[in-house]
């Protein structure tokens, strides 16, 4: 049976917020070589090849919790080392131990909170030659643009969760597909897998939802258009290959 811990608890998924808030995204964190790694996307940290912040805020939340048991820690990004891909949508942050409490020098605890901070070890991922098509995967995520003025709905500092299926894979372009709308806020967070032996692997991060593009012109006026780009409810994922070539070098 599938392992509902995991799922009831979600705070290996980490909430990014850039300079107080101007701009914010998912990720999660990443054993590797005994070291921890904030894994993101890299559009999230960059705007081309400039850095977006100075001042990163990592939270760590349960779903089930409050505000005041989040996790947070703050990079000072002019000082960190950001390790960016130039051919994927990845980035990472070496971090130090979190088991240990052993951080880089320009990474600092702002609240401890309740929360434990999860860091997934590389033996619990799988690569993108392992996923199965039409395999369950879970999205996991920060999906802020959701939020709107005085809105109650829900707390854009937890975690939520998205249900879907591998829908493609291009392992040409080193991407995969699945049927999860992602929205602004998701880009980053781990993508999970439900494998054969109902074992939950990270296999990835969303890069971004693939558009659904209408189009119409004015029969009187040809040169009269208008473009509306709507979410089709369809992923591009970077699988965690990637992350390993990327940390690896």
């Amino acid at each position: 049976m599938i392992d509902r811990t995991i799922l009831d608890n979600l705070t290996y998924a980490t909430l990014l917020s850039l300079d107080g808030g101007k701009s914010s995204g998912s990720g999660f964190f990443l054993n590797l070589n005994d070291v921890d790694f904030l894994i993101t996307a890299r559009h999230v940290l960059f705007d081309n090849d400039k850095l977006r912040c100075e001042t990163l805020i990592i939270s760590s939340q349960n779903s089930r919790g409050q505000i005041d048991d989040s996790k947070m820690f703050e990079l000072d990004m002019t000082k960190a080392q950001v390790i960016d891909s130039k051919t994927d949508d990845i980035a990472a942050i070496p971090f130090g131990s979190i088991e240990k409490s052993d951080f880089n020098e320009h990474i600092s605890i702002v609240q401890e909170g309740n929360s434990k901070t999860f860091s997934i070890s590389h033996k619990q991922t799988r690569l993108l030659e392992e996923i199965g098509m039409a395999n369950d995967v879970y999205l996991v995520g920060f999906p802020t643009s959701l939020i709107f003025q005085n809105s109650k709905h829900f707390d854009p500092g937890k975690p939520l969760l998205r249900k879907g299926i591998i829908a493609g894979i291009n392992t040409e372009d080193n991407t995969f597909i699945i049927d999860c709308s992602a929205y602004y806020g998701n880009s980053g967070g781990p993508v999970l897998e439900l494998c054969e032996d109902n074992a939950l692997r990270i296999i990835g991060i969303v890069s971004r939802y693939i558009p659904f593009v209408i189009e119409w012109k004015n029969n009187r006026e040809m040169s009269v258009t208008h473009t509306e780009f709507l979410n089709s409810g369809y992923s591009v994922c970077v699988p965690i290959n990637a992350v390993f070539k990327l940390i690896n070098g």
